[in-house]
């Protein structure tokens, strides 16, 4: 009996699990991960509120691409820091790849865009809850689901 109540358990898991997805859609869609070469970024932008604030980060190749006009390419990762009461708590990175959209719901999609947040070293935060961060950007779909592309452009060396 106990072996076929896990049975039952185990069968409604998946089921869970695939209405959760929708036909065609991934279970596991966040992909982004924190760069292994965060030391060659730039802080091209800073936005202060207070005892807390957000540093904008992003290569350099990619800073002088994003003057050209076009939405960045595949492979394109960029770098938010979040301060809160003057200390740096974690790290937001927005990585674009080839077909990710595919990944997400029509209706959730942020072009090839993922999101997730990082702690302080680097680590995945498993608590935090990227499809805010993608719910969001939802709204700047004419400048490449980025908020920050004109500071971007502005940003001078």
């Amino acid at each position: 009996m106990r072996f076929i109540s896990r049975c039952v358990g185990l069968a409604a898991a998946a089921m869970l699990i695939l209405a959760m997805s929708g036909p065609g859609v991934r279970a596991d869609t966040n992909r982004a991960t924190f760069p292994k070469d965060f030391d060659k970024y730039v802080l091209y932008a800073t936005y202060d509120r207070g005892a807390s604030k957000e540093e904008a980060f992003a290569k350099p190749e990619t800073i002088a691409l994003s003057k050209s006009g076009n939405p960045l390419p595949a492979g394109t990762q960029l770098v938010l820091g979040i301060w809160t009461d003057y200390k740096l708590t974690g790290y937001f990175v927005m990585e674009k790849g080839v077909g990710w959209g595919q990944d997400v719901d029509e209706k959730l999609r942020t072009g090839d865009w993922h999101f997730q947040q990082f702690d302080t070293e680097g680590q995945v935060n498993r608590t935090a809850i990227a499809e805010r961060c993608q719910a969001c950007h939802q709204s700047q779909e004419s400048n490449d689901f980025m908020f920050t592309i004109d500071r971007m452009r502005a940003y001078l060396p």
